[in-house]
């Protein structure tokens, strides 16, 4: 089957040319992209559909079709310009090829997993440093070639596949930037919880094996270096418990060396930078390749372990510095092991270890870790600065924080979308809640606030007589007449106490109001005891009367 079937120019562009000619049919897919002009920038800028708007002009055609096609052709024609001897030119071309497979796949004629399956062959047939120099252009196109991936289906799981296979063929010395790119990419296109970027069994990195040379076994050296063992697995430690006596002493003595350094100082002679001395055959990586830097700038990341450069790496306080990181993870680690502590609750045993660490061995631990966060400034600290302490315990922290998430299998951040009704529900609540509403029957609240809120207020109210004028004490008088009447014929003692007790109020401001209008009542003549009636009886005596107390 020929695409040129399948590409036909449009019919008002067939008439343009020739009103009575009949549609001819489209070039082959090779002449399609080799129309397409070549760019300079063709990494970092991707084509659109609007730049091939005249060659997409009255395509139409069944997807199935469509990717049957591009899969034979356009792997015929990715084959014939990866022979293309001009880099540049061979770049141009790839790109070209596939951002016209993205463009027919957002257009609906093919399906995404083509164009990773070009990508994939590519560089599977390409060297290192063509691939290198190629990785712009899967950067620049990350929201096209992995927009919603799975990492369970296609094309999620080619994406996964051509990444670590080109990983498995760098060097972890000489390509670790290239090697962190692609693992950032990874980390972008998926989310956290995809089971393929986890290490969901907690498995420590065993082929990080250190080399160094053969020496007494009890000396500084081989004792120093010894301890990347530990550091590279620490579950050796908890599977194998007579080891940890060991451990605790060549740690310590490792520990009070590095302290001598520090409180020492580098010698008054500049030191010979590690990196710049050439490695001994014994100083390879794990697969035997010898650390050569590429360039002056080039990070090595396995230690250089001649046993000449031991003295030069112990007064560097950078090399410090990384040993003290490495010693303070471990001690974290293995405190979470000790003996009869509670093992985590969470669901995935693969990183549930056994809890075999001794008590003098977690209480060794535990001052290490002190003394290397300790301040400067403090006694028999180890001169880290301030910021990088602080470096240390967040990172401590935030990966306790992954370490449950780890024991309850990894679950996934994402929320699942909340479903249509319960978004129309929330609406109908909130618009219920905005409506009006029945008053409130206290409008302050309360029954004592409404009262209070009701009462008039005012300097007018305050000028009112009634507040202050004083009330005549013949009413004072007629009330407790008649409340004496009522209490002959009471026989509820709280309700006779009760009486008694609004008589001799009533009394009491009855007789202060005489008081008050003494001038009609001559008060000291006629009142010589506690009846408020006596005092109007007397009001005709020329005489003073004695009042008889009563008992009230």
């Amino acid at each position: 089957m020929d695409l040129g079937a399948l590409l036909n120019e449009s019919s008002s562009s067939s008439q343009a040319h020739s009103p009575s000619a009949s549609v001819s049919p489209s070039p082959p897919l090779a002449d399609i992209v080799n129309s397409i002009p070549l760019r300079l920038d063709s990494l970092t800028v991707p084509l659109e559909s609007a730049d091939l708007r005249v060659i997409l002009n009255g395509f139409v055609s069944e997807s199935t079709a469509t990717t049957q096609i591009l899969e034979l052709e356009g792997k015929k024609l990715l084959y014939s310009y990866a022979t293309i001897e001009n880099d540049t030119e061979r770049v141009q071309r790839v790109c070209n090829l596939l951002d016209f497979a993205l463009i027919l796949y957002e257009l609906g004629h093919c399906e995404l997993r083509l164009t990773h399956e070009y990508i994939e062959d590519l560089l599977d047939i390409q060297t290192i440093d063509w691939c290198q120099s190629f990785w712009p252009y899967i950067l620049h196109r990350e929201n096209r070639l992995a927009k919603n991936l799975d990492g369970q289906k296609r094309p999620g799981r080619d994406l996964i596949r051509y990444c670590n296979a080109l990983l498995r063929r760098l060097s972890k010395t000489q390509n670790s930037s290239f090697a962190g790119q692609i693992l950032i990419f990874l980390a972008n296109a998926f989310p956290l919880s995809e089971r393929s970027g986890l290490n969901h069994r907690g498995e420590f990195d065993t082929d990080n094996i250190t080399i160094w040379e053969a020496d007494d076994e009890g000396s500084l050296y081989s004792r120093f270096w010894s301890l990347q063992r530990i550091f590279a697995d620490p579950t050796t430690l908890l599977t194998k418990p007579e080891l940890q006596p060991e451990f605790q002493d060549t740690l310590k003595a490792v520990m009070d060396e590095l302290r001598r350094h520090t409180s020492t100082g580098t010698t008054s002679q500049p030191a010979k930078s590690p990196a710049s001395v050439m490695p001994t055959p014994a100083e390879t990586s794990a697969v035997g390749t010898p650390i050569e830097p590429e360039d002056e700038t080039t990070f090595a990341p396995k230690w250089l372990t001649s046993k000449s450069l031991f003295e030069l790496q112990l007064q560097d306080p950078l090399f410090r510095r990384a040993i003290y990181a490495q010693t303070y993870f471990l001690c974290d680690f293995l405190l979470a092991h000790v003996v009869d502590t509670p093992p985590p609750t969470g669901t995935n045993k693969s990183v549930i270890y056994p809890r075999t660490i001794t008590p003098d061995l977690a209480k060794f631990l535990k001052a290490t870790q002190d003394t290397i966060s300790r301040p400067p400034s403090s006694r028999a600290a180890v001169g880290l600065e301030p910021a990088f302490s602080r470096s240390l315990k967040s990172v401590v922290s935030r990966d306790a924080n992954w370490q449950v998430w780890k024991l309850n299998n990894s679950p996934s951040f994402e929320k699942p979308a909340v479903p249509t009704s319960e978004i129309e529900q929330a609406k109908r609540e909130i618009d219920g809640r905005r409506g009006m509403k029945r008053a409130y029957r206290f409008n302050m609240g309360t029954p004592a606030l409404s009262r209070l809120s009701s009462t008039p207020t005012g300097i007018e109210l305050l000028r009112n007589k009634q507040r202050y004028a004083i009330p005549d004490p013949k009413v004072y008088c007629e009330e407790i007449s008649e409340a004496r009447e009522v209490l002959t014929n009471m026989t509820d003692p709280d309700l006779v106490k009760e009486t008694k007790e609004g008589i001799a109020s009533k009394e009491w401001r009855g007789l202060r109001a005489a008081r008050a209008q003494s001038t009609r009542y001559d008060f000291a003549r006629y009142f010589t005891g506690r009846s408020l009636e006596a005092l109007f009886d007397a009001e005709s005596e020329t005489e003073p009367k004695k009042i008889k107390t009563e008992n009230i």
